[in-house]
């Protein structure tokens, strides 16, 4: 009985409705527009007019940060701190929010998603959660962080890793779905060794 009812039930996305003003899109389609021409063709080291352009579009960055060839779906809810980094091929899918601390990095080809949807309704919304990238946190490659998911500051997430739920700080955390390795400890600075060439 009860697998009778189930089967009886129907996802209808004729019925999705997306809410948003003409402006909104009109923005995202002019961003959109800059990003198809020539944003992956900005060799490394013109990282200074990507993050002007993103400015332009209403991103808050702060001094002394670097965007390579990363993939921003809406400049105006990204913030960056201070020597904060965005790699190559990375993708910040951020309907909602997304901030990154300073002194932190999100390695190439991670994806930060802010949205999904609401698989319990017929119709299949969608909807946004902010995500929060702490200082001095690492975000290795290919990993993805979900809708509403804090990385702690000093955390690092192992490459590859699935991370559905918040990161404690100054833990080594990875895996499908992603878990503590092990805590975070800086090893202090020391002076770099020498090549001392041997007398014959």
């Amino acid at each position: 009985m009860i697998l009778e009812q189930i089967s009886n039930q129907h996802v209808r996305l004729s019925e999705y409705r997306d809410a948003r003003p003409w402006g909104y899109l009109l923005k995202r389609f002019l961003w959109s527009c800059v990003q198809i021409l020539f944003w992956t063709k900005l060799p490394r080291k013109l990282s200074p007019l990507r993050v002007g352009l993103l400015r332009l579009f209403g991103a808050q960055i702060a001094p002394n940060c670097r965007i390579e060839s990363a993939r921003i779906w809406v400049p105006w809810n990204l913030c960056m701190e201070e020597y904060s980094v965005i790699g190559n091929g990375a993708e910040i899918y951020n309907l909602a929010q997304v901030k990154i601390g300073a002194n932190s990095i999100v390695s190439q080809r991670s994806y930060l998603c802010t949205a999904t949807h609401d698989y319990t309704k017929p119709e299949f919304p969608l909807y946004s959660r902010p995500i929060t990238i702490g200082p001095n946190a690492w975000v290795a490659a290919c990993a993805f962080i979900g809708p509403g998911v804090t990385v702690g500051e000093g955390a690092v997430v192992g490459a590859c890793s699935v991370v559905v739920k918040d990161v404690s700080p100054w833990t080594v955390c990875a895996g499908n779905p992603c878990r503590v390795i092990k805590s975070r400890r800086l090893k202090d600075l020391v002076e770099p060794r020498r090549w001392i060439r041997a007398e014959g």
